[in-house]
């Protein structure tokens, strides 16, 4: 199996095994002593320097929206595109099976077009004949997921990314909610749970759960700090995925720091009951911190909640 068709492992140390499937129409190649490039699956340009695991896209392949109607996408129809994923799933029978994909409705537009965030206010209908085509090849991608073997699928959306400035109330209830409120329900529909990934303002995330949202990922889960997500799990019954927050806890290298880190989200967010899934940043180099910082909250998680699920009154009877 060559690079470029090679499933995507991201890890998790809690029972769950996600895949995608990343299909770039060209490895990277060296352009300069310090440079590579590639060209990605949507005809995107990527550029990269040493040290950078992913790099960034610097040319989109959409060059204006007067081609949105004729501009040509992967082929997300197709069987051979899923078999990789089918065979990574077969060989995690133990696993709970998530399908990571290829992007949300707005990360893929806004990498094809250069100037996403202009036309998103100032040419919004056109915008919208690209975000329903980006939306049916997601519904096509969870198809493939399904069929290959998913249980789950997860979708990474960062608005504030996308959007720098504030998102209006209105512009959120007319272009962003209805699509994740479409995408979840044909999760639903097809018995897939659906999983987010968001770095975005504590005031959405209950828009996200309203949608549908049953999981929500979160690599800083102190910027939204313990107190709300607990009220949020509590009225909502909705999970949270965390790690150890990567943004100050676990650079700070200090083992009681991190492990006292560890013990909190259990005891907030888990209580022995379910609603918390123990996070696991699969990407160290580009934090720049040393490997055994996040094996200091894995001890933790595994030493603690084997503890307290053993204590649970909500242990299931018949499992040791």
């Amino acid at each position: 199996m060559s690079g470029k068709d090679r499933p995507h492992f991201f890890p998790v140390r809690s029972g769950l095994g996600g895949v995608h499937s990343d299909t770039p129409l060209d490895d990277w190649h060296r352009v300069s002593l310090w440079e590579w490039q590639r060209v990605d699956q949507w005809g995107n340009l990527w550029k990269k320097s040493q040290g950078c695991s992913r790099g960034k896209i610097i040319r989109g392949a959409l060059r204006d929206l007067t081609g949105v109607l004729d501009f040509h996408f992967p082929d997300f129809d197709h069987p051979l595109r899923y078999l990789p994923i089918r065979k990574a799933f077969s060989l995690t029978p133990d696993k709970w099976h998530i399908g990571l994909l290829t992007g949300s409705t707005f990360e893929i537009a806004r990498s094809l077009l250069d100037n996403y965030n202009t036309a998103l206010l100032e040419n919004p209908l056109s915008l919208k004949i690209l975000h329903d085509r980006i939306d049916s090849l997601l519904k096509m991608e969870m198809r493939g997921f399904k069929e290959a073997g998913a249980q789950g699928v997860m979708i990474v959306e960062d608005l504030q990314e996308i959007c720098p400035a504030p998102i209006e109330p209105s512009l959120w209830r007319e272009e962003f909610q209805p699509r994740l409120v479409s995408l979840c329900e044909a999760a639903h529909g097809l018995g897939l749970k659906m999983i987010m990934h968001s770095v975005q303002e504590t005031s959405l995330i209950p828009e996200f759960i309203d949608a549908g949202v049953d999981c929500i990922q979160l690599d800083c889960p102190m910027a939204q700090g313990i107190d709300l997500l607990e009220y949020l799990r509590d009225r909502y019954h909705v999970t949270f995925w965390c790690p150890v927050d990567i943004c100050t806890t676990l650079k700070t290298g200090n083992e009681k720091i991190i492990r006292a880190q560890a013990s909190e989200l259990l005891q907030r967010l888990w209580k022995g009951e379910g609603g918390f899934i123990a996070g696991y940043h699969w990407d160290t180099h580009s934090l720049g911190i040393d490997p055994q910082f996040q094996e200091y909250a894995v001890d933790e998680f595994i030493s603690k909640g084997r503890r307290d699920f053993m204590q649970s009154p909500h242990r299931h009877p018949h499992r040791s």
